[in-house]
């Protein structure tokens, strides 16, 4: 962090000082006491299940620089004057949330905003591949997208960063306005409008509601980048206040792809921005990720980066943890690692761009369940079934509790329903040989990584 100080922590939270000296630096936050340093400021968050003020004590036994509570408890007492300050707020969450959005704002990078329902990771990894080469650039790392990884990230900026680029990750209705008003975007993107969180949104309209948010928010002279194959988003171009840059594969996108050819861990094809036309050989499998590649163009375009910097950035952007990561087996065996989360759009591509690619290769599919479908689950997998009935693929394995649903009410053949992931191991432990590609794709929640590693182990 750069320099702040206690009472600019206290100011842009409205907490109350029980003590301490406001001019003292905040070196550091920290919302876990498992990995919190010397001199850390510790934020005892609160959420359904569970409470960080369990474990203030013990933020304090590690030389915490400060404690941001909610309550005062007689245990603070035998650690005065040993903590250096307590600042007590109404709600802990709120307050991260607040003092991020105040660094953000006093840093003042240019800050690019990612949502959607699918490629927000992969497109965010794109645009700090480019951006990187042109100056100091901050990203998200890891799952970092929601109201507490969101405020943990701007937190490491520094002076340095011009760029910051930031995913916005929402599950529930309201969520949007309070991301987008700490993260405050010059420029906004939503991938794409898909049947995701349906547990809390209930319909693909509602999720459209919510994440257009992100570009309403928009300064004037902020830039909405806009993905017009989205049927959803291509009417927002009448709506918007702010500038707009539209992407897509149709003629009318002022970023767009055509000329697209997929070969196995490669996506070739031609970029149009405005004018200029570039052959992009692209390190990243599937027609879906053409569109991720877009819109991080575009985006780099409205920042004034030119044609050939966006070229270098995506033919160098290397392939993202568990998205269509390719693992290869000493047996000459290839295992594609897509479960790091799955919705009924990005099931459909991952599994098209699957059945075109590997040409004489033996294919083999392990599914799982999508999760927050909420109402709608059950219908989902059975729709994902008769999508697959249309599939050509060797085999086609299922596990889990509503995937189960895509192999009733189906035509689906070469489709073996197994209750337990050990029981898909040993059948694929029969199965691969040098000459097979298998694909798992699955919502977070099914730990389908322990497929890949045991195999990998094997």
């Amino acid at each position: 962090m750069e320099k702040v100080t206690l009472k600019e922590l206290v100011s842009s939270t409205k907490g109350k000082f029980i003590f301490g000296d406001p001019g003292s630096p905040v070196l550091n936050i920290s919302t876990d006491t498992r990995r919190i340093q010397q001199g850390d400021i510790f934020f005892a968050l609160k959420g359904s299940n569970f409470d960080a003020h369990d474990f203030i004590v013990r933020a304090a036994e590690k030389g915490a620089g400060g404690l941001v509570i909610t309550k005062l408890t007689r245990e603070i007492d035998r650690f005065f004057p040993n903590i250096p300050a307590i600042v007590v707020v109404e709600d802990t969450v709120r307050a991260l949330g607040d003092f991020a959005g105040y660094y953000r704002k006093k840093l003042s990078p240019v800050v690019i905003g990612i949502t959607g329902s699918s490629g927000k990771t992969t497109t965010k990894e794109l645009i700090r591949s480019i951006l990187k080469n042109k100056a100091a650039t901050l990203a998200s790392s890891k799952n970092y997208n929601n109201l507490i990884g969101l405020p943990l990230t701007i937190f490491n900026l520094e002076q340095q960063h011009k760029y910051c680029i930031l995913e916005l990750g929402i599950s529930i209705p309201g969520e949007m306005d309070r991301l987008a008003g700490i993260a405050s975007p010059d420029i906004g993107i939503i991938t794409n409008i898909g049947s995701t969180h349906l547990q809390y949104m209930k319909t693909q309209e509602q999720v459209f509601r919510e994440k257009i948010k992100l570009l309403q928010i928009l300064p004037e002279n902020g830039t909405a980048v806009i993905n017009i194959d989205d049927p959803y988003l291509a009417g927002l171009i009448k709506d918007l206040k702010c500038k707009i840059l539209t992407y897509g594969l149709t003629e009318n996108a002022v970023v767009r792809a055509t000329c697209i050819r997929i070969e196995e861990e490669k996506t070739f094809f031609k970029l149009t921005l405005g004018k200029e036309v570039l052959e992009i050989n692209m390190p990243l499998p599937g027609r879906f990720n053409v569109h991720n590649a877009l819109s991080a163009a575009a985006a780099c375009l409205a920042l004034g980066i030119d044609g050939q910097s966006i070229k270098k950035g995506i033919e160098g952007c290397p392939p993202v943890e568990m998205r269509m990561e390719r693992i290869s087996l000493n047996s000459g065996a290839y295992l594609i690692n897509d479960a790091y989360n799955a919705n009924p759009e990005s099931m459909r591509q991952a599994i098209s761009y699957f059945s075109e690619s590997y040409p004489g290769r033996k294919k083999i599919l392990v599914i799982g369940d999508m999760l927050e479908l909420g109402g709608k689950s059950e219908d989902e997998h059975r729709a994902l079934g008769d999508f697959l009935s249309g599939i050509d693929l060797e085999e086609i394995y299922l596990c889990g509790s509503m995937i189960k649903y895509a192999k009733e009410n189906s035509k689906l053949k070469n489709s073996q329903y197994f209750p337990e992931q050990s029981e898909i191991l040993v059948r694929l432990k029969q199965k691969i040989d040098k000459n097979t590609v298998v694909l798992f794709k699955a919502s977070r929640g099914m730990y389908f990584e322990r497929f890949i590693n045991n195999l990998v182990e094997h």
